[in-house]
């Protein structure tokens, strides 16, 4: 067993055998270049690739068109197909004719294009089929506003006086009416802000994952702003006034004034007064002639949380 592991070692180590693998394989290679440099007759499936679409047009075929072409061309380019999915362009200006909502290619007036794409060396024996149909709907423009998709929650004693949006707060959408006319917002990607005391300065994803890929949208991204400021609560006492209280009566209430707490920063606090609230009570809004409501009809911008502390004013009715 020894003997025969030796005599098979010494067989690759003998420059007779070297030398005749490197013949054998430069053989190989002249056979093989040989017939790849032969032409050869075949036919092929090719993917159609729809190119010069017009910016007011979107095509709308479900499934891709594919063209079975006959060619005669030598083996190079046959191995080259065998590694690449083969595909043409179809130019929808120059090579389609238009009708209604669809645009035509035949191989009559577009079979000089095919076979240009394939250079001098290949050449286009046959095109099936002879029609291909574009079917097409025109562009149009729709502004939709973005949801933003945010859990905020602040530090304690820390908040917010701006709104939660994002900027811009809308964005156009363009394509085909049929499928604009089912998208109503866009939402961003879900984030959540926890124990936020500082200013927050991100871009968000929108989230376009279920938009057809005929729609195109001016932008894929909204940048969220927020500005955090330290708060603290103001507490002022407001007197209650009375609305629509018909002529013929006479309303005594108590109590004659409420108390009104709020949030707002303390770069503000020093500016609120009195003067920028209103605590009004509706006549009309009397529930079993028993009390009325006090209601916050008016506050300014830069208060948060303001509420009033008394649920209810009683009240007491007299002929005039």
């Amino acid at each position: 067993m020894k003997s025969l592991k030796a005599k098979i070692l010494s067989l690759f180590r003998s420059k007779k055998l070297n030398v005749f693998f490197v013949f054998f394989m430069i053989a190989l290679s002249i056979l093989v270049l040989t017939k790849l440099s032969q032409t050869y007759q075949g036919t092929l499936v090719f993917n159609v690739k729809p190119t010069e679409v017009k910016e007011t047009q979107v095509i709308l075929n479900d499934s891709t068109n594919q063209l079975i072409i006959t060619l005669e061309t030598h083996g190079f380019n046959w191995l080259n197909y065998a590694f690449n999915k083969p595909e043409v362009k179809v130019n929808l200006q120059n090579d389609v004719l238009q009708k209604d909502s669809t645009l035509i290619w035949t191989e009559r007036k577009g079979f000089s294009s095919i076979s240009k794409q394939f250079g001098k060396d290949t050449k286009v024996l046959s095109i099936n089929p002879d029609t291909l149909v574009f079917n097409f709907d025109v562009n149009q423009v729709k502004k939709v506003p973005i949801k933003s998709n945010f859990k905020i929650a602040f530090k304690e004693g820390y908040n917010t006086l701006d709104p939660i949006t994002v900027k811009p707060e809308s964005i156009n959408i363009i394509g085909p009416a049929t499928l604009l006319q089912k998208i109503d917002f866009i939402t961003t990607e879900s984030k959540t802000y926890e124990e936020v005391k500082t200013n927050i300065n991100k871009p968000i994803q929108l989230i376009l994952d279920n938009i057809s890929k005929e729609i195109k949208v001016s932008q894929t991204q909204v940048n969220f702003n927020l500005e955090v400021s330290k708060f603290t609560e103001g507490i002022i006492t407001l007197p209650v006034t009375i609305t629509n209280v018909p002529e013929h009566l006479s309303i005594n209430f108590f109590p004659k004034q409420v108390t009104v707490k709020y949030s707002t920063t303390i770069e503000n606090f020093n500016t609120i007064s009195k003067t920028d609230f209103v605590v009004q009570c509706d006549y009309k809004k009397v529930k079993n002639n028993s009390f009325l409501i006090p209601e916050l009809i008016q506050q300014p911008k830069n208060v948060k949380n303001a509420r009033v502390e008394e649920q209810q004013i009683e009240f007491i009715i007299t002929q005039k």
